[in-house]
Protein backbone atom coordinates (compact mmCIF):
# COMPACT_ATOMS: atom_id res chain seq x y z
CA UNK A 1 0.00 0.00 0.00
CA UNK A 2 1.10 3.43 -0.88
CA UNK A 3 1.54 6.50 1.96
CA UNK A 4 1.58 10.08 0.99
CA UNK A 5 3.31 11.78 3.69
CA UNK A 6 2.88 15.66 3.98
CA UNK A 7 5.15 17.16 6.60
CA UNK A 8 7.18 20.39 6.89
CA UNK A 9 9.67 18.73 9.36
CA UNK A 10 11.64 16.51 7.32
CA UNK A 11 13.61 14.43 9.97
CA UNK A 12 10.00 13.46 11.10
CA UNK A 13 8.91 12.61 7.85
CA UNK A 14 11.56 10.44 6.84
CA UNK A 15 11.30 9.04 10.31
CA UNK A 16 7.91 8.12 9.51
CA UNK A 17 8.96 7.41 5.68
CA UNK A 18 11.50 4.72 7.41
CA UNK A 19 9.04 3.00 9.81
CA UNK A 20 6.23 2.51 7.00
CA UNK A 21 8.89 0.68 4.82
CA UNK A 22 9.85 -1.66 7.43
CA UNK A 23 6.02 -2.42 7.46
CA UNK A 24 6.27 -3.03 3.82
CA UNK A 25 4.34 0.30 2.80
CA UNK A 26 5.24 2.67 -0.36
CA UNK A 27 6.05 5.85 0.93
CA UNK A 28 6.36 9.39 -0.85
CA UNK A 29 7.38 12.49 0.86
CA UNK A 30 6.14 15.95 0.16
CA UNK A 31 7.48 19.23 2.56
CA UNK A 32 5.16 22.24 1.18
CA UNK A 33 1.05 22.17 1.13
CA UNK A 34 0.84 23.28 -2.44
CA UNK A 35 2.77 20.29 -3.86
CA UNK A 36 1.38 18.19 -1.09
CA UNK A 37 -2.07 19.14 -2.29
CA UNK A 38 -1.25 18.36 -6.25
CA UNK A 39 -0.25 15.06 -5.26
CA UNK A 40 -2.72 13.85 -3.40
CA UNK A 41 -5.42 15.35 -5.72
CA UNK A 42 -3.48 12.45 -7.73
CA UNK A 43 -6.06 9.88 -6.22
CA UNK A 44 -2.78 7.64 -6.14
CA UNK A 45 -2.19 6.97 -2.32
CA UNK A 46 -4.04 4.46 0.15
CA UNK A 47 -3.37 6.90 2.82
CA UNK A 48 -2.64 10.25 3.28
CA UNK A 49 -0.45 11.40 6.90
CA UNK A 50 -1.02 15.08 6.41
CA UNK A 51 0.39 18.05 8.95
CA UNK A 52 -1.28 21.27 9.27
CA UNK A 53 1.19 23.84 9.74
CA UNK A 54 3.00 23.55 6.30
CA UNK A 55 4.27 26.05 3.58
CA UNK A 56 2.33 27.56 1.20
CA UNK A 57 -0.86 26.07 2.40
CA UNK A 58 -2.79 24.75 5.56
CA UNK A 59 -3.84 21.31 5.84
CA UNK A 60 -7.28 22.00 6.67
CA UNK A 61 -7.44 23.45 3.37
CA UNK A 62 -5.73 21.13 1.49
CA UNK A 63 -7.96 18.67 3.51
CA UNK A 64 -11.16 20.45 2.91
CA UNK A 65 -10.43 20.40 -1.07
CA UNK A 66 -9.26 16.50 -1.21
CA UNK A 67 -12.97 16.07 -0.05
CA UNK A 68 -14.40 18.87 -2.34
CA UNK A 69 -12.76 16.88 -5.45
CA UNK A 70 -14.60 13.87 -3.83
CA UNK A 71 -10.95 12.43 -3.05
CA UNK A 72 -11.83 9.88 -0.07
CA UNK A 73 -8.23 8.54 0.57
CA UNK A 74 -8.22 8.25 4.05
CA UNK A 75 -6.44 10.84 6.15
CA UNK A 76 -4.48 11.11 9.26
CA UNK A 77 -3.76 14.66 10.48
CA UNK A 78 -0.28 16.02 12.26
CA UNK A 79 -0.18 19.07 14.36
CA UNK A 80 1.48 20.73 17.28
CA UNK A 81 -1.72 21.89 18.40
CA UNK A 82 -3.91 20.13 21.09
CA UNK A 83 -6.73 22.61 21.03
CA UNK A 84 -10.26 20.53 20.80
CA UNK A 85 -11.55 23.15 18.14
CA UNK A 86 -8.55 21.88 15.84
CA UNK A 87 -9.32 18.62 16.13
CA UNK A 88 -12.94 19.26 15.61
CA UNK A 89 -12.14 21.23 12.79
CA UNK A 90 -9.56 18.11 10.83
CA UNK A 91 -12.49 16.01 11.82
CA UNK A 92 -15.21 17.75 10.35
CA UNK A 93 -13.79 18.82 7.27
CA UNK A 94 -13.31 14.97 6.86
CA UNK A 95 -10.00 13.67 8.37
CA UNK A 96 -10.01 10.32 9.61
CA UNK A 97 -7.75 10.63 12.69
CA UNK A 98 -5.84 12.99 14.22
CA UNK A 99 -2.64 12.76 16.32
CA UNK A 100 -1.08 15.72 18.43
CA UNK A 101 3.12 16.38 18.20
CA UNK A 102 4.91 14.66 19.84
CA UNK A 103 3.78 11.11 19.39
CA UNK A 104 5.17 7.88 19.34
CA UNK A 105 5.77 6.64 15.79
CA UNK A 106 4.46 3.44 16.82
CA UNK A 107 0.88 5.03 17.94
CA UNK A 108 0.90 6.21 14.22
CA UNK A 109 1.56 2.75 12.86
CA UNK A 110 -0.81 1.59 14.73
CA UNK A 111 -3.49 4.24 14.05
CA UNK A 112 -2.61 3.68 10.25
CA UNK A 113 -3.45 0.13 10.10
CA UNK A 114 -6.54 0.18 11.87
CA UNK A 115 -8.11 2.67 9.31
CA UNK A 116 -6.94 0.87 6.85
CA UNK A 117 -8.52 -2.44 8.31
CA UNK A 118 -11.61 -0.79 8.11
CA UNK A 119 -11.43 0.75 4.96
CA UNK A 120 -10.60 -2.10 2.83
CA UNK A 121 -12.60 -4.72 5.53
CA UNK A 122 -9.67 -6.86 5.44
CA UNK A 123 -9.05 -8.79 8.66
CA UNK A 124 -5.40 -8.51 8.28
CA UNK A 125 -3.48 -5.60 6.01
CA UNK A 126 -1.02 -8.02 5.51
CA UNK A 127 -2.46 -10.83 4.45
CA UNK A 128 -4.66 -10.88 1.16
CA UNK A 129 -5.81 -13.80 -0.82
CA UNK A 130 -7.71 -15.10 -3.40
CA UNK A 131 -9.20 -18.40 -4.45
CA UNK A 132 -6.32 -20.35 -3.58
CA UNK A 133 -3.48 -17.67 -3.63
CA UNK A 134 -2.23 -15.71 -0.47
CA UNK A 135 -0.22 -12.73 -0.38
CA UNK A 136 1.94 -12.29 2.57
CA UNK A 137 2.76 -8.20 2.97
CA UNK A 138 4.84 -8.65 6.12
CA UNK A 139 7.00 -11.08 4.99
CA UNK A 140 7.21 -10.52 1.07
CA UNK A 141 6.00 -13.93 0.16
CA UNK A 142 2.82 -15.40 -1.70
CA UNK A 143 1.61 -19.10 -2.00
CA UNK A 144 -0.49 -21.89 -2.85
CA UNK A 145 -1.00 -25.42 -2.80
CA UNK A 146 1.52 -25.51 0.18
CA UNK A 147 4.55 -23.91 -1.74
CA UNK A 148 6.05 -20.43 -1.00
CA UNK A 149 8.33 -18.65 -2.77
CA UNK A 150 9.55 -14.42 -2.16
CA UNK A 151 7.90 -11.54 -3.96
CA UNK A 152 9.32 -8.10 -3.91
CA UNK A 153 9.75 -4.52 -5.13
CA UNK A 154 7.41 -4.00 -8.40
CA UNK A 155 5.71 -7.09 -8.11
CA UNK A 156 4.88 -7.47 -5.05
CA UNK A 157 3.04 -3.95 -5.32
CA UNK A 158 1.45 -5.09 -8.62
CA UNK A 159 0.23 -8.28 -7.03
CA UNK A 160 -0.97 -6.38 -4.09
CA UNK A 161 -2.87 -3.69 -5.87
CA UNK A 162 -4.38 -6.50 -8.15
CA UNK A 163 -5.66 -8.44 -5.17
CA UNK A 164 -6.71 -5.08 -3.45
CA UNK A 165 -8.89 -4.89 -6.95
CA UNK A 166 -9.89 -8.49 -7.07
CA UNK A 167 -13.66 -7.89 -8.17
CA UNK A 168 -12.54 -5.27 -11.09
CA UNK A 169 -10.30 -4.78 -14.03
CA UNK A 170 -7.45 -2.38 -12.97
CA UNK A 171 -6.84 -0.05 -15.61
CA UNK A 172 -3.47 -0.28 -16.68
CA UNK A 173 -2.61 3.23 -16.62
CA UNK A 174 -3.64 3.65 -12.15
CA UNK A 175 -1.23 0.66 -12.12
CA UNK A 176 1.88 1.85 -13.94
CA UNK A 177 0.87 5.60 -12.17
CA UNK A 178 0.70 3.79 -8.77
CA UNK A 179 3.69 1.84 -8.80
CA UNK A 180 6.21 4.04 -11.15
CA UNK A 181 4.42 7.22 -10.42
CA UNK A 182 2.78 9.70 -12.12
CA UNK A 183 5.89 11.98 -13.55
CA UNK A 184 7.87 8.59 -14.26
CA UNK A 185 8.85 7.39 -17.39
CA UNK A 186 8.20 4.43 -17.63
CA UNK A 187 6.16 2.90 -20.22
CA UNK A 188 3.00 0.75 -20.38
CA UNK A 189 5.48 -2.28 -21.27
CA UNK A 190 6.84 -1.99 -18.23
CA UNK A 191 3.65 -3.42 -16.37
CA UNK A 192 3.28 -5.89 -19.11
CA UNK A 193 6.78 -6.89 -18.29
CA UNK A 194 5.83 -7.55 -14.53
CA UNK A 195 2.34 -9.43 -15.46
CA UNK A 196 4.83 -11.76 -16.97
CA UNK A 197 6.64 -12.47 -14.15
CA UNK A 198 3.41 -12.71 -11.49
CA UNK A 199 2.61 -15.21 -14.31
CA UNK A 200 5.29 -17.47 -14.35
CA UNK A 201 5.54 -17.68 -10.51
CA UNK A 202 1.33 -18.30 -10.21
CA UNK A 203 2.51 -21.18 -12.12
CA UNK A 204 5.47 -22.08 -9.54
CA UNK A 205 3.07 -22.46 -7.08
CA UNK A 206 0.54 -24.12 -9.16
CA UNK A 207 -2.43 -21.58 -8.26
CA UNK A 208 -5.74 -22.17 -9.87
CA UNK A 209 -5.18 -17.61 -10.29
CA UNK A 210 -4.98 -16.47 -13.85
CA UNK A 211 -3.92 -12.81 -14.49
CA UNK A 212 -6.13 -11.76 -17.57
CA UNK A 213 -5.35 -9.25 -19.81
CA UNK A 214 -8.64 -7.02 -20.87
CA UNK A 215 -7.67 -5.84 -24.38
CA UNK A 216 -7.26 -1.97 -24.20
CA UNK A 217 -8.30 -1.52 -20.53
CA UNK A 218 -5.97 -3.69 -18.14
CA UNK A 219 -5.93 -6.65 -15.85
CA UNK A 220 -7.95 -8.92 -13.93
CA UNK A 221 -7.89 -11.41 -11.51
CA UNK A 222 -10.13 -15.27 -12.05
CA UNK A 223 -9.83 -18.52 -11.56
CA UNK A 224 -8.46 -21.08 -14.19
CA UNK A 225 -11.79 -22.32 -15.06
CA UNK A 226 -13.63 -19.23 -15.18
Amino acid sequence: MKILIIEDEYSLADAISETLKKENFVTHIITNGEDGENEALTNLYDLIILDVMLPNKNGFDILKNLRNEKIETPVIMLTAKSEMIDKLNGLENGADDYITKPFHIKELIARIKVILRRRTNIKDTNILTYIDLKLDLSTGKMSSNNIEIPINGKELDLLEILLLNQKQIVDREMLANKIWGINSEAEYNNVEVYISFLRRKLKLIKSKVRIKAVRGIGYKLEAEND
